[in-house]
């Protein structure tokens, strides 16, 4: 038979994790979605070929958290940073236009009127290390549900334009 001392630390190690695991839960959300990157040019080699990622989104309180982690780039590209960012479209392997435009909170109202950054978009940009790289990103909205994808792209994020060059590869992000 337990001791009220021991009840007592029972109950409240019961409650810290009720306390600590009922916001996450009623918060909602959580998108988790991995495999093979699709290439956009697979008649010609690149640095994503023999790559994998993992995406991860999370409704907040305030929004939404994403991370993005990427294994098994070519070691070539070390140092190299790629943007990479939430669009509209699945990935189609071959077609980069697919995939559509950049997922914008503001063009699918959800945010008031501000155009194109990193608080209407999900940027996801990350520097290659050791075949790796991973980057996060909190915005104010939750992405609608759909098939949109997550596009890894030539060049870092212009943060004027919300441009970053040719598309390379992409997973499909559905929920």
């Amino acid at each position: 038979m337990p001791t009220s001392s021991q009840l007592k630390i029972t109950a409240v190690a019961g409650a810290i994790v009720l306390l600590t695991a009922t916001p996450a839960l009623a918060l909602g959300g959580l998108i988790r979605t991995g495999g093979p990157l699709s290439d956009f040019a697979p008649a010609s080699s690149g640095p994503f070929d023999e790559a994998r990622a993992r995406v991860q989104i999370v409704e907040s309180a305030k929004g939404s958290h994403a991370v993005l982690t990427v294994k098994g780039i070519d070691t070539s590209v070390d140092g190299d940073t790629f943007g990479a960012h939430l669009h509209d479209g699945p990935c189609i392997a071959g077609d980069g236009a697919a995939a559509g435009p950049h997922y914008n909170s503001y063009v699918h109202g959800q945010t008031p009127v501000s155009g194109i950054s990193d608080r209407t978009e999900i940027w996801l940009d990350f520097t290659v290390e050791d075949g790796a790289g991973t980057s996060t990103a909190s915005v104010p909205f939750v992405p609608e549900s759909g098939n949109r994808s997550v596009v890894v792209h030539a060049a870092p994020t212009n943060p004027q334009t919300g441009g970053a060059g040719p598309r390379l590869a992409c997973l499909t992000v559905s929920w």
